[in-house]
């Protein structure tokens, strides 16, 4: 394993950093503070912007056509290009109260896959009621899984039909073969859990189909070999709580890496957006076709 230069890209002080993509149209990288109900954006000249949201969200994605796909706690809505107006498209488990929308990524055929996150504070005895789910372009949602506590590191390999799919608390990265329009779903064999560098957060597939993982509460981002579920890499962070990567810039060959604060007051490191040069290179983020 490489020693890696790990720097801050912006002291942004989020409450709780996620889902970061290279958006190319504005050579820019896009992440939500979900906690802070605000989108951020970071462009090649470090020039940074917030944008206000009306509510929290767990998800921001592109779309091919102009404005983003933004996941609210309960719906789903698209958002023009200044997140000055949303349009709700879809309602989320406006029945079950404890949950809330987290992670997502496009699919390579232009929708969305999405989770659900169990909120409920009492993280020992909260019951595993959240749910996975794809939003195709027709606006039509599919149910793929259950029985779910916390959401999280999704991806999508472009060579094939697989998709990745942890559940953060139970430590396990999942992998799946999927039909074009998901109606079938089937689990592979895989063996990615890896205990001692904390928990699967979110995460991205470099060209090579390499699976990078931020490990919430591990203060690491570990690249794993989906040949052979073994760690290529691990790569120390001064945040003990990394919750996000992608990769970006104009080559795809800089990794970044978001975060959340688990100490508003004390932690001064926690919150911020890291970047790290690297070997591998990204794939152009996805766009939703809707």
């Amino acid at each position: 394993m490489k020693n890696y230069q790990v720097s801050t890209a912006l002291k942004c002080n989020n409450l709780l950093g996620e889902c970061c993509f290279w958006y190319s149209k504005e050579n820019s990288l896009i992440w939500t503070d979900i906690e802070g109900k605000a989108i951020w954006k970071l462009n090649e000249d470090n020039q940074s912007f917030k944008f206000n949201l009306p509510d929290r969200a767990g998800f921001i994605l592109p779309r091919k056509k102009e404005g983003f796909v933004i996941g609210f706690p309960k719906f789903i809505a698209i958002s023009n290009q200044d997140f000055s107006s949303f349009k709700k498209i879809c309602d989320v488990e406006v029945n079950i109260k404890e949950t809330r929308i987290n992670d997502a990524k496009v699919d390579p055929y232009g929708g969305i896959v999405f989770g659900t996150y169990n909120e409920d504070p009492d993280k020992i005895n909260r019951k595993p009621i959240a749910n996975l789910y794809r939003l195709a372009p027709d606006l039509s949602l599919t149910h793929l899984l259950s029985n779910i506590t916390v959401s999280n590191g999704l991806a999508f390999s472009q060579k094939d039909n697989i998709m990745y799919f942890a559940d953060t608390p139970t430590g396990r990265i999942q992998k799946f073969s999927y039909s074009h329009d998901f109606k079938k779903l089937s689990e592979l064999d895989s063996n990615m859990i890896f205990n001692d560098v904390g928990e699967p957060d979110s995460a991205t597939l470099d060209k090579d189909d390499n699976y990078w993982s931020a490990r919430v509460r591990g203060k690491c981002v570990i690249c794993i070999d989906t040949n052979n579920s073994k760690i290529i890499e691990k790569i120390d962070l001064p945040t003990n709580t990394p919750t996000c990567v992608t990769f970006g810039n104009s080559d795809l060959s800089s990794l970044y890496v978001t975060s959340l604060r688990a100490d508003p007051v004390n932690d001064s490191a926690d919150g911020n957006l890291y970047k790290i040069k690297t070997w591998a290179r990204g794939s152009e983020q996805l766009l939703a076709d809707f």
